[in-house]
């Protein structure tokens, strides 16, 4: 416990500091689920959040390449290695790694994900799609897939690929998949808003650009997506709230309350605006006004999961 204490306190400053700080905490608490059990399914799936200690990676790697060395026909040890390769960025020798094992098991799922993974990170998206989706394909019938963080890792790299790759259509189905089994993963999301709005799907875009905010609150390229969205069909009051939550996710508060006030002035009826103005105002620590803006998206929309977070933990504030 001591070691796990001591684990947390070195790298809580550094995850909290982060923008996608919601995501963060849920993935430290896979790594450390990993740890325990001592499993590497969870790699894929956190290695968008977590950067190794170097001490630490590099007694891990000599670990796995001695177990390797001294078992070199284990291909279960060679993608063990592969993984902690592409958890430590090194791609090129995960790939490798991944490649050996299917010359003499073509059909290894593992390896399939090890190599379409590492060649999305890599910045190889035409090399991700094969093994990305013969991987899905084979596990199309798998039970409970919420709970398996290679296939929602498999289904986020691989709608991530297909957009890179400026085919929207294909990374839309895999992207839809990566939310339903993932509902917290606020970057699955914000790639499936970008896939919507690139096949002209706008309401679905903006919904889900919404719904990756309700999770991380300044997730600023979200809000940039928004925008560009409410550009296209011609909102200009609503692209005011979306540049003026853009504004605040970088703390430029002063222009936030500009826009937002603007927002609210022509689009009284949109609660996520309100959302924003507390959101705002409490970072400028205007308490009083934040509570009756956030009161104000409440009376909106009833279900306002931000603005009911937001009255309480403002309330308590003011009353200190």
């Amino acid at each position: 416990m001591k070691k796990l204490k001591n684990f947390i306190d070195a790298w809580g400053e550094k995850l909290f500091s982060n923008t996608y700080q919601l995501q963060r905490i849920i993935i430290l608490l896979a790594i450390l689920l990993a740890v325990a059990v001592v499993s590497f399914a969870g790699y894929y799936y956190y290695d968008r959040y977590y950067q190794p200690q170097p001490r630490i990676a590099q007694q891990t790697i000599a670990q796995a390449e001695q177990a390797l060395r001294e078992d070199p026909q284990n291909t279960g040890k060679r993608l063990n290695l592969a993984e902690i390769y592409m958890l430590n960025r090194r791609y090129d020798d995960a790939i490798a790694r991944a490649v050996e094992v299917m010359t003499v098991e073509p059909d290894n799922q593992r390896a399939w994900l090890v190599l379409g993974v590492a060649n999305a990170l890599k910045g190889n998206p035409a090399d991700a799609i094969d093994p990305l989706e013969k991987f899905l394909e084979a596990n199309k019938d798998a039970e409970m897939p919420g709970l398996n963080k290679s296939l929602q890792s498999a289904a986020y790299y691989l709608g991530d690929s297909y957009l890179k790759l400026n085919q929207p259509d294909k990374a839309v189905t895999a992207l839809e998949k990566a939310v339903d089994w993932s509902q917290t993963d606020a970057d699955a999301m914000y790639k499936l808003g970008l896939a919507y709005a690139s096949v002209n799907r706008f309401e679905e875009a903006v919904n889900m650009f919404h719904k990756a905010t309700v999770f991380v609150p300044n997730y600023t390229e979200a809000y940039a997506g928004m925008g560009n969205v409410f550009d296209a069909t011609n909102q200009p009051d609503l692209a005011n709230y979306a540049r003026g939550m853009v504004a605040f996710s970088t703390k430029d508060y002063n222009r936030a309350l500009d826009l937002l006030q603007k927002s609210a002035s022509a689009k009284s009826d949109f609660a996520p605006t309100f959302d924003g103005l507390g959101m705002t105002y409490e970072a400028m620590n205007d308490l009083p006004n934040a509570k009756a803006a956030f009161e104000k998206a409440l009376v909106l929309d009833p279900n306002d999961f931000t603005a009911s977070n937001g009255v309480q933990r403002v309330t308590a504030l003011l009353n200190k």
